[in-house]
């Protein structure tokens, strides 16, 4: 760690040493890398630039989000899309939370539709968080969603139904909902009770006019967690929960 990074807030360090870890463990030369969205993803951004320069690397990166893509050409980085490259050697991402069951909520940011296509098209799916993110419970946060806008009070009753309440998603520095690099609206659905995330997950899609949600039980691959001073490596974690989803 740099005396730069020294100098973060302890939940930063985290993210940090997280990052780091997974590029040193997990990304090799000639990858093909999924990069996910988020905070401790540009950390991961910045020390893949330096690591590129430094070992002179041939690695090409696909973006998941329109954010992501300004944060790797500024770094200078190969960027290329899925159409040209439809499998990934790995995709690293970070999540919103993380549960003991090894649930992911993601979406916080609004690129929860391109991270599941990118997460299923990876070889491997690595999720890089700091300690703060998990383990958490479901209810401690909403699930993202994206929806079509003609569909925004279509959904309104079905959601209902599932045992949620949906709720559209106001951001700062504009009028209206937040839109998605999609051009379609996020919103966030809340949950009262328990659920069952397989089955949420599935149905919420089920809706007519839902895009995609930010529940991800698909397989992770590998589980970074970066604490201040140390970094915890769970392999396999989905094959290490105890409970039927």
């Amino acid at each position: 760690m740099t005396t730069t990074d020294n100098n973060l807030p302890q939940k930063e360090k985290a993210k940090v040493l997280a990052a780091k870890k997974t590029l040193e463990d997990f990304v090799f030369d000639d990858f093909i890398v999924g990069i996910g969205t988020g905070s401790t993803i540009k950390y991961f951004i910045k020390a893949l630039s330096e690591l590129v320069v430094q070992d002179e690397l041939e690695i090409i990166t696909v973006p998941s989000s329109f954010e992501t893509h300004l944060e790797l050409a500024r770094s200078g980085l190969s960027i290329s899309t899925l159409v040209e490259f439809p499998e990934l050697d790995t995709y690293v991402d970070s999540a919103d939370i993380v549960t003991s069951d090894y649930v992911l909520l993601k979406g916080g940011g609004g690129a929860l539709t391109m991270e599941k296509i990118m997460a299923k098209a990876a070889k491997e799916f690595i999720v890089v968080i700091d300690n703060s993110k998990y383990p958490k419970d479901l209810l401690s946060h909403p699930v993202p969603i994206e929806i079509l806008p003609l569909a925004v009070n279509t959904v309104v009753e079905p959601i209902y139904n599932l045992g949620g309440e949906f709720k559209l998603r106001y951001g700062k520095g504009k009028i209206g909902p937040v839109i998605s690099d999609n051009g379609n609206i996020i919103g966030d659905v809340y949950f009262k009770q328990q659920y069952n995330p397989k089955e949420i997950e599935r149905n919420l899609n089920n809706i007519p006019g839902v895009i995609e949600n930010g529940i991800f039980t698909l397989d992770i691959h590998r589980l970074i967690i970066g604490h201040p001073d140390s970094v915890e490596i769970i392999d396999q974690p989905s094959s290490h929960s105890k409970k039927e989803l």
